[in-house]
């Protein structure tokens, strides 16, 4: 080694030169609050090593700092809320702590958090991408870390993914919308970062990047069952937006303003499906009775009607989150879990009756 290398320390040496254990470094690395005076040892053997903590530190036989990690792309958002309690549910079943961060929809927020989390000291991570498929390679930080992709599939190969089955809600929603007789079905595709335009979504979906959006898993049993009655495709009835009230209100203006005789949508969002709703009742439509509207998982407040739903049972994906992620920790083979939905039909679907 020259003179000019600085030595490399492990948290190994950080616990002995500092007299402070491995578990209250744990707790000192994942922000937790520890004994004054050992937070004081640990900052002065830190300034004086530059250390700073990696994923393989923690990798030493019989070491648990009893804190997983948890990074969702919007926190207050409904969807990922109801995942991160029944994350937190299980982790205190198992007896552990939820260090949780938000990647705020943004690609590049979401490098710095996966950059803060590499830093810590974790027993595992559930991760939830903003979805856009180039930024995952920002994950290989835990590649030596037990991982699980909660939400998306086809992220990373050999780690398992927990999911629910969207092309089957998509196309349960689909073919029932058209027992109900309508055909002029309008696909509201939600993204946090748009991959294409309404016209490409088609031939967007054959490519390997699709899979890791949830919407696209969704506009597949779509497609499959308006080939299935015999309808043909339309993209003019396809919007592609965001995931708030605003790009429900734009949406349904564009399929207004496109003259498609909608009679039909599937929102991806309650708070789309609210402002999609909002609108068409503003222009003079009724819902259900001209429109009628299925959204997936119902769970939101504030919401303005009762709306059909695709249930996603999202508590329950981030229970089996935990337990695959603690599967792993225990070096048993987990596979990836695909979640059933079904159908719950209530207020805003209804027969198309003959003008």
């Amino acid at each position: 080694m020259s003179t000019n290398e600085k030595p490399l320390y492990s948290i190994k040496d950080i616990s002995r030169l500092s007299g402070v254990s491995i578990a209250t470094l744990s707790r000192y690395f994942n922000g937790q609050s520890i004994r004054l005076s050992n937070e004081e040892k640990v900052k002065k053997v830190l300034q004086e090593t530059g250390y700073r903590p990696s994923i393989a530190a923690r990798f030493m036989k019989g070491s648990s700092s009893g804190v997983i990690g948890l990074i969702v792309p919007e926190i207050n958002h409904p969807f990922f809320a109801m995942i991160a309690e029944g994350v937190m549910q299980e982790a205190r079943n198992q007896g552990q702590l939820v260090l949780c961060s938000s990647s705020s929809g943004s690609v590049e927020t979401e490098r710095q958090v996966i950059d803060q989390f590499s830093q810590s000291i974790l027993d595992g991570l559930i991760y939830i991408p903003v979805a856009k498929a180039e930024n995952i390679p920002a994950i290989e930080n835990f590649r030596n870390l037990p991982l699980v992709i909660t939400a998306r599939r086809n992220i990373f190969q050999g780690v398992p993914h927990v999911y629910h089955d969207g092309e089957k809600g998509g196309y349960l929603s689909t073919r029932y919308l058209i027992q109900l007789g309508r055909k002029k079905i309008g696909f509201i595709c939600s993204f946090w970062d748009t991959p294409c335009s309404n016209t490409e979504l088609l031939s967007f979906m054959e490519q390997p990047a699709s899979n890791t959006y949830s919407s696209i898993d969704r506009f597949r049993g779509y497609v499959k069952a308006l080939k299935e009655a015999g309808i043909p495709y339309d993209p003019d009835l396809v919007v592609v937006t965001g995931y708030g009230h605003q790009s429900g209100v734009d949406a349904a203006s564009s399929l207004i303003g496109r003259f498609t005789g909608c009679n039909g949508i599937i929102a991806m969002t309650q708070a789309v499906a609210n402002g999609c709703a909002s609108q068409f009742k503003r222009q003079g439509y009724s819902i259900p009775q001209d429109i009628s509207i299925i959204l997936f998982d119902a769970n939101e407040s504030k919401a303005d009607y009762t709306f059909t739903s695709i249930e996603l049972h999202l508590i329950r994906m981030g229970q089996e989150s935990v337990k695959a992620l603690k599967g792993l920790v225990e070096k048993k083979p987990i596979g990836n879990i695909c979640l059933d939905v079904e159908l719950c039909v209530r207020e805003t679907t209804a027969v198309l009756k003959n003008s």
